[in-house]
């Protein structure tokens, strides 16, 4: 049984920029409502992006490591998988003469895993899909060398059959958490286990969480018990017939060490994971009846019929029972509690209340016997599945013995006699055979009947042949279909300007910008001074967009410092022709934000100043990003 309360940070918690319902960021996304956040130095929003008319989270930032989640969110934007909240938009601009800080992404759905868990554990099984989808999807982004390093079950998020990990990149710039490379996939892989210990246990293993970058507000778990060594007691000691292959993962990764190093070596040590099926924060496999609707009759064994009553396969997930009901539900064993009729005391439509325990069944009834609470109920012979719960519970729509009496309350115990009337068929029958008769008579009288030309006439109504005031007929025009909402995407950039002004040039380095690998970069030649020794006038690189497409911001990840660089919706051929959209001093990240989206599918970088690599006078671009 769990005993973690329902959670949930207070939406939009946090100490964040204020703004109000209705307002607009960046001429752009309008703030709806506030949405849940767990992070001190941000405030989250539902918002809706009146460009390309979506829905959007906008999640302001503030604090000391404001500036450190903004590039940490930059280089999680270059990841792409469906387990991730893919940013689309990251920046700063003034509001109310404030600098704002702000990261959009797509808008969280589904429930948290303390959500989850809080109604309930979850069993080995689902425990194992939901952290092999996310180790899955935090090692799409460690190929990209982009870490989370602040895992946590509010993180992870299940909607449906579909697990999402959120915060990639923004929790941990906010936490002022940094970590690369192989302490950063290790520290991931820790954190995962740590995620299967928490569903199973509701018990957290990992790193503490009372951290100041979390709110005060937050839920958080209670931590595992742990050993004179500190290593936290084994999934087998708490959990029966736990899997034994999640078991030793999860003791490997945080035990003495030895256990796996990297988010993919925990997604293939849980290979084969069968589908996620936690459905958001209601008790998992089971699904009450509506509110307010009818009682649903149960089949019940009639008087004098022995035997043992009929066993109930195993649930997901282990809902938590009270007091009363761990103790008081004995000779039904694992068979749930009857329907929402049955008695004063019945189970009501949204889940399982407070149950008296029934009266004995009389002898020769052949009622399963009764197990004590805290025993685990045996597995029938050759039963497939998940292990049985550690307690014994009611679970809506299950089948349950009638105690003694029944019939006096009103639950009939024999089958209903069988209602007569007439039988609908042949009248059925009769009619649509009558009906293909006279269909097949007015096609053949329609073929044989000579053919004659059809004329329409059409009269006008008063309302259509109203006249507009210059005498002319009014019509309606067809409204414009909307277009599909397409995304800026890099097909290929290349250098712009002669080589032969510099034997160091290398054009054909050109692709290694847009690679989506920041360690490689295209380069300049090294020049005597920053106006290129006064060989020509500026130096250019092209951004070619697979289709034309709106765009809001380019931004560079440089090895440099100073110098100048100007965007112009241009080609190769006419590098400096245009307006300049916008402009910017070159920085390790340098943004070039539009005043107004661009539709375009070739933009020019125009550098008119080099800036200092290494103490020389060259440009090194690691990576292009267009939004």
């Amino acid at each position: 049984m769990s005993n973690v309360p329902p959670s949930g940070p207070t939406p939009g918690a946090g100490h964040g920029p204020a703004v109000e319902a209705g307002s607009v960021v960046v001429d752009r996304y309008r703030i709806d409502q506030p949405a849940p956040t767990d992070l001190t130095d941000a405030s989250a929003w539902q918002a809706t992006d009146t460009v390309l008319d979506r829905a959007v989270r906008v999640t302001l930032l503030q604090g000391p490591h404001a500036a450190a989640a903004l590039d940490a969110a930059r280089r999680a934007a270059l990841v792409s998988d469906p387990r991730l909240a893919r940013v689309l938009d990251v920046g700063t601009t003034q509001v109310a003469g404030m600098s704002l800080s702000y990261v959009i992404t797509e808008p969280y759905a589904g429930s948290t895993l303390t959500e989850i868990v809080s109604s309930g554990l979850v069993d080995a099984q689902q425990a194992r899909a939901v952290v092999g989808e996310a180790a899955a999807a935090l090692d799409a982004a460690a190929q990209r060398g982009v870490h989370h390093l602040a895992l946590r079950p509010d993180a992870v998020r299940v909607n449906g059959h579909q697990v999402l990990v959120t915060g990639l990149g923004i929790d941990s710039g906010l936490a002022g958490v940094e970590g690369a490379g192989a302490d950063g996939a290790a520290a991931d892989a820790r954190d995962l286990a740590a995620l299967a210990y928490y569903a199973l246990t509701a018990r957290w293993a990992g790193d503490s969480l009372d951290e100041p970058w979390l709110s005060l507000d937050v839920v958080r778990p209670l931590p595992a018990q742990r050993d004179e060594q500190g290593v936290p007691a084994a999934l087998s000691s708490l959990v029966p017939h736990v899997d034994p292959v999640l078991d030793g993962m999860v003791r490997s990764a945080l035990g003495d060490g030895g256990g796996p190093a990297s988010p993919g070596e925990v997604a293939a040590a849980l290979r084969p994971w069968g589908e996620v099926s936690v459905v958001a924060a209601l008790p998992a496999f089971v699904r009450p009846a509506p509110q307010g609707g009818a009682p649903v009759r149960q089949s019940v064994r009639p008087n004098g019929v022995t035997g043992t009553p009929p066993t109930r396969r195993p649930t997901g997930r282990i809902p938590r029972a009270t007091g009363a009901g761990a103790a008081g539900i004995g000779a039904a064993g694992a068979a749930a509690v009857g329907a929402a009729g049955v008695g004063a005391a019945g189970v009501g439509a949204a889940g399982v209340g407070a149950v008296p325990p029934p009266p004995p069944p009389p002898p020769g009834h052949g009622a399963a016997p009764a197990i004590p609470p805290g025993r685990v109920a045996p597995r029938p012979t050759g039963q497939p599945g998940p292990p049985w719960p550690t307690q014994a519970q009611p679970a809506a729509g299950a089948a349950q013995r009638p105690p003694a009496g029944a019939a006096a309350q009103g639950f009939a115990t024999e089958s209903a006699p069988r209602r007569r009337g007439v039988n609908p068929t042949p009248i059925v029958l009769g009619l649509v055979l009558v009906g293909l008769i006279l269909g097949g008579g007015w096609a053949i009288t329609r073929f044989l009947s000579p053919f004659s030309p059809v004329t329409t006439t059409s009269t006008a109504t008063p309302d259509e042949a109203a006249q507009s005031p210059d005498g002319e007929g009014t019509t309606d025009s067809p409204q414009p279909e909307q277009p599909a909402e397409v995304r800026p995407v890099i097909a290929g950039a290349e250098q712009v300007g002669p080589a032969a002004a510099c034997s160091g040039e290398q054009p054909e380095t050109a692709a290694l910008a847009v690679d989506s690998d920041p360690s490689t970069f295209w380069f300049t030649c090294t020049y005597a001074t920053p106006t290129f020794g006064g060989l020509k006038d500026g130096i250019g690189f092209t951004v070619h967009l697979r289709e034309p497409a709106p765009v809001n911001s380019i931004t560079l990840l440089t090895n440099s410092q100073g110098g100048r660089v100007e965007v112009r919706k241009t080609t190769t051929d006419s590098p400096t022709e245009g307006e300049v959209l916008a402009e910017a001093t070159i920085s390790p990240t340098t943004e070039l934000t539009f005043s107004q989206p661009v539709v375009g599918d070739s933009f020019v970088l125009w550098m008119t100043e080099l800036p200092q690599t290494g103490g020389q006078n060259r440009l090194e671009l690691n990576e292009i990003t267009v939004q």
